[in-house]
């Protein structure tokens, strides 16, 4: 009867598991399948996921740094799958990278129209490749224990063994390349997911993962260890063991068996050592008491750290064992259910007598074993003969074999479904620009006389005409700026741009009013420019919307997502910005009744080559690397130098400054530029004394 009740209770949570799982599958595969209606591929687009989101680690990050060093891929967009992505914000650092939370619409986004994936432990079910994309799968670890479609026991209280085996031919029919690090590695893999013909290619690469087992040095490792707070002149051991699929907790979460315990080990050892607990990634929280020689290190995020701090590993049936015998250190295999685990569990792909270290049971064993490989390593031998089997392709530089067998694919030829999916993508864009314009103009018609006002509109209309027939100082940021120039203008109106207030340290000048426009100031340093500015704000609404921290005093403008410039004359109803936050700044003038317009700092020089604002730390590397990215998207080049980025900014700028000066023109505004030197010559010139004094004459 008690047999009966357990098998019972296996079978009520393996219907529970399977219907979750499949009611699941079925949702997201329809969303998924919506997603890929509207999407195309992009050839430089890469998804990276490690352990299901939960790491950024293992081959997929070693392959992430790789690719950082290769200059064929500085046009690449990395995009990382987290299930925190807030935890990965390093990862930032590379500003071509993209943070998405997993199962997100985003996420499903990007992996339909990424050319490559690239993962570790296969990806979502309900995720499938197109036949453009090409997956990636470097799995996590070279098979001991039996894998997939090899496992002949019921052994999974989540699922049934013939569900599992259908889950992992689908898987295995999803993906492009295997990396393998051997001969074994590959026969293993392709038995395991059923792959019985050439659509999927076994890369004989080695782990890339593995390369930073073969280039370091000791100084590394005495870093290393200082981070772990390892004591110095302890003998550390590492030990990782597997997870065992009859151990599902109460939670959904495998768990630790209980025949072996650590802390008796230690307590045998003596002081003299420090034990290193790696838990699997899918055993939840680990019982391990509190033990001051033993450190839970299972929330580290490179493995490879821990194997080169320690000088013995123990393991029972984790494929760690073939990683750790790069450094030809000793291991110990603890395995204590070993007649449990190959009859009930899984079962091993290997002979116990092919492991390369000494096979233990019970604590005093394991005691003595390791006693006698720290004096010994009587194991030598074996483990040169175990690397000639198991680890052939280890050299160090599996991650470059990896990316130019396997990432240097050319560009995919657009079916005939992806081109019509451009195009209507165009044709709605057209559509709504044209929505937007007939809105915008309707009501910057009814607002200007008195009607349908917000806040925002509001704010506008008691700005129209405000200073009318007075003067003001457009600034730009350019490297003729100076703040002596700026102290003589404290009476003026003026308008500052972007991030002038890096010069406020040189002045006591500060803008009547500031002007921002571009997206990428505000996502980035907005937090920074609301401490830094304290004037009004003119902004548009979708930079306003972008802002984290949104200043109390702003007003913002509607906007027309389209390269066509155009001056619109009445603000109220939009402000078609392009090239220059300058455009912004003229437009709000005139608004404002403004009928003398004198630009400074505004000398047209390319903002990305040295010398290209009035302070080299005027920007950071991530909002110029944002912006030249998007450079390269509008003029649809995967390459361009500083000269060809500078030459692009530059004549769309004039094209701005020539219709602002044509406006002027017509409205009886007078644009002067006041700029000591530069390449803007639209604007008649004239010299920042001569105005100053002509008004103090006037004053007189």
């Amino acid at each position: 009867i008690n047999t009966w009740g357990k098998e019972h209770t296996t079978m009520n949570k393996q219907s529970r598991y399977m219907l979750r799982q499949n009611l699941s599958y079925y949702k997201n595969r329809i969303k998924y399948g919506i997603t890929k209606l509207h999407s195309t591929v992009s050839d430089n687009y890469i998804v990276f996921e490690s352990y299901g989101g939960k790491k950024a680690t293992d081959s997929v990050r070693a392959i992430y740094d790789e690719l950082q060093k290769d200059e064929k891929f500085r046009s690449f967009y990395f995009v990382w799958a987290f299930t925190d992505p807030a935890a990965h914000f390093d990862l930032l650092e590379n500003h071509h990278t993209i943070l998405v939370k997993k199962g997100t619409s985003a996420y499903r986004r990007y992996y339909a129209s990424a050319r490559y994936w690239i993962n570790n432990i296969t990806v979502a079910d309900y995720l499938k490749p197109r036949k453009t994309q090409i997956y990636i799968e470097t799995w996590h670890g070279t098979p001991l224990k039996r894998l997939g479609c090899d496992i002949e026991t019921d052994s999974d209280p989540r699922q049934t063994r013939s569900h599992m085996h259908r889950r992992y031919r689908a898987k295995g029919k999803k993906v492009t390349f295997f990396p393998s690090p051997s001969p074994y590695y590959s026969e293993k893999i392709a038995s395991a997911f059923a792959i019985g013909d050439s659509s999927v290619k076994f890369v004989a690469s080695g782990y890339p993962r593995n390369d930073k087992l073969f280039h370091y040095t000791s100084e590394e490792i005495q870093k290393k260890k200082e981070a772990l707070h390892i004591p110095e002149g302890k003998k550390v051991l590492l030990y990782t063991p597997t997870w065992r699929d009859s151990s599902l907790d109460e939670n959904g979460a495998f768990s630790l068996p209980d025949g072996f315990d650590v802390n008796v080990l230690m307590n045998m050892l003596g002081s003299d050592y420090i034990l290193l607990f790696r838990a699997h990634h899918q055993i939840g929280a680990a019982k391990i008491k509190d033990n001051p020689v033993i450190y839970d290190v299972s929330d580290v995020e490179s493995v490879n750290d821990l194997y080169l701090v320690s000088d013995l590993m123990i393991t029972d049936y984790s494929s760690t064992m073939f990683d750790y015998a790069n450094l030809m250190r000793p291991m110990v295999f603890h395995m204590y259910d070993a007649d449990s685990y190959e009859q009930d569990v899984r079962g091993l792909y290997l002979s116990p007598e092919e492991l390369p270290g000494p096979i233990t049971k019970t604590e005093q064993e394991l005691v003595d074993a390791i006693h006698r490989q720290e004096c010994e390593f009587p194991y030598r031998d074996k483990q040169l003969e175990f690397n000639q089997k198991f680890n052939p392709y280890e050299d160090g530089n599996s991650g470059k074999r990896v990316i130019d067998m396997c990432l240097r694919a050319l560009p995919h030829k657009r079916t005939l479904y992806e081109r019509f999916v451009r195009y209507t993508k165009k044709t709605l864009n057209r559509m709504r620009i044209l929505w937007l314009l007939l809105r915008y103009n309707v009501l910057g018609f009814f607002r200007s006389h008195g009607m349908f006002h917000n806040n925002n509109s509001l704010r506008l209309e008691r700005l129209k005409d405000s200073h009318k027939g007075e003067r003001c100082f457009l600034i730009g940021n350019g490297p003729s700026l100076t703040g002596e120039d700026l102290h003589l203008l404290k009476d003026e109106y003026t308008f500052g741009t972007n991030m002038v207030y890096k010069i406020f340290d040189k002045t006591d000048w500060r803008p009547s009013f500031h002007c921002v426009s571009d997206t990428i100031y505000a996502s980035k340093l907005g937090i920074e420019l609301s401490k830094m500015v304290k004037a009004p704000l003119f902004t548009t609404e979708r930079t306003y919307r972008r802002m984290r921290k949104k200043p109390v005093d702003t007003t913002y403008v509607h906007t027309i997502p389209t390269e066509r410039y155009k001056v619109r004359g009445n603000i109220q109803a939009y402000c078609m910005i392009k090239a220059t936050v300058l455009s912004l700044a003229a437009e709000m003038a005139f608004h404002m009744g403004f009928k003398e317009i004198y630009l400074l700092g505004v000398d047209c020089t390319n903002p990305h080559d040295k010398g290209g604002h009035f302070t080299d730390n005027y920007t950071t590397k991530e909002v110029a690397e944002t912006d030249i990215n998007r450079i390269k998207t509008r003029m649809h080049a995967n390459t361009l130098t500083t000269k060809q980025i500078g030459e692009h900014i530059i004549d769309r700028s004039m094209e701005v400054y020539a219709l602002l000066d044509s406006y002027a023109k017509k409205h009886n505004i007078h644009i002067y530029n006041a700029t000591r030197g530069g390449n803007l010559e639209i604007f008649p010139r004239v010299k920042l004394e001569d105005v100053l004094s002509k008004k103090m004459e006037e004053s007189k």
